[in-house]
């Protein structure tokens, strides 16, 4: 077999002055450095590409864990205010629950059905699907106890009670001997309260006045109906302060005491009616005397 004796002759000067000089190299040492080249050129490459991808999924990685700690702020607020709505609604259900108990108003919301709770799609206790439904049942319950408060209240202050007029009871309601002489029975339909001449006759409950005048034996008399089948009379007056179709509130002045009409002495005969028939004013008035 021959001997490969292929070569490459390299030509290269020091300086400019110098002499020629060469060198040979054997091809293959030539294919061999070409092919380290390469090999090396190749490494290299890799390597800039690795790095590069290294960058990136660094990049990536950074920016999820930004995102992770803004996520896990994000939730650690929602359950901050998750567990406060809770808290409130807690309260809300208990203040509803004693409203529904005092107005008779059904309950179709119970929060501790959801307060307690937990499983998949939840936040410690009860999910926001669930708070949302019960919160607008109770808000529908308080709107219904809202109504019948209201009603209630008006029914309270246009009921009768507490004095007409400061004094004591000089005769009570129900039969009696006739204040007049001549013997006999009679019914008495109010409470007459005596009291000095002039003193402040006030109105019992909120109403608007039916009648303010003379009438036979009442005198100088108001009468004031407060709806729901309730009127008050205050009779005897020396004077009246209102007017037919005007609307009083309770402790409202409507004239002063005196001694007109079918009277023996200064007082107040008040009366409480029932759909037109008397009833004891007594049972309205309140415990202590004003």
């Amino acid at each position: 077999m021959n001997e490969d004796k292929r070569f490459y002759t390299f030509v290269f000067a020091p300086t400019a002055k110098s002499p020629l000089r060469k060198f040979n190299v054997h091809h293959r040492v030539i294919y061999m450095i070409l092919g380290f080249a390469g090999v090396g050129l190749l490494t290299v490459g890799y390597g800039m590409y690795v790095i590069a991808q290294h960058a990136v999924v660094v990049a990536k990685l950074n920016l999820t864990q930004l995102e992770n700690r803004r996520l896990r702020e994000q939730n650690r607020e929602a359950t901050s205010k998750f567990d406060l709505l809770q808290t409130r609604l807690a309260a809300l259900d208990t203040t509803q629950r004693k409203l529904a108990e005092t107005s008779g108003v059904g309950r179709s919301a119970d929060l501790n059905r959801v307060v307690g709770q937990g499983g998949p799609g939840s936040i410690e206790g009860g999910d926001l699907s669930s708070i949302e439904e019960v919160t607008d049942a109770l808000e529908s319950e308080l709107r219904q106890i809202r109504v019948v408060y209201d009603k209630n209240q008006m029914k309270l202050a246009s009921t009768p009670t507490g004095w007409p007029v400061r004094g004591y009871i000089s005769d009570g309601y129900g039969s009696r001997r006739n204040p007049f002489g001549g013997g006999g029975y009679e019914m008495h339909s109010g409470l007459d309260i005596a009291t000095n001449h002039g003193s402040s006759i006030n109105a019992t409950a909120d109403g608007m006045v039916i009648f303010a005048g003379s009438h036979s034996g009442y005198g100088n008399i108001v009468v004031i109906d407060h709806g729901y089948g309730l009127t008050t009379r205050y009779a005897h007056m020396s004077s009246i302060e209102v007017t037919v179709g005007q609307h009083v509130a309770r402790g409202k002045k409507i004239g002063a005491v005196g001694s007109t009409g079918r009277s023996t002495a200064p007082h107040c005969h008040y009366e409480v009616r029932l759909h037109d028939r008397p009833v004891d004013p007594f049972n309205y008035l309140s415990i202590g005397r004003s």
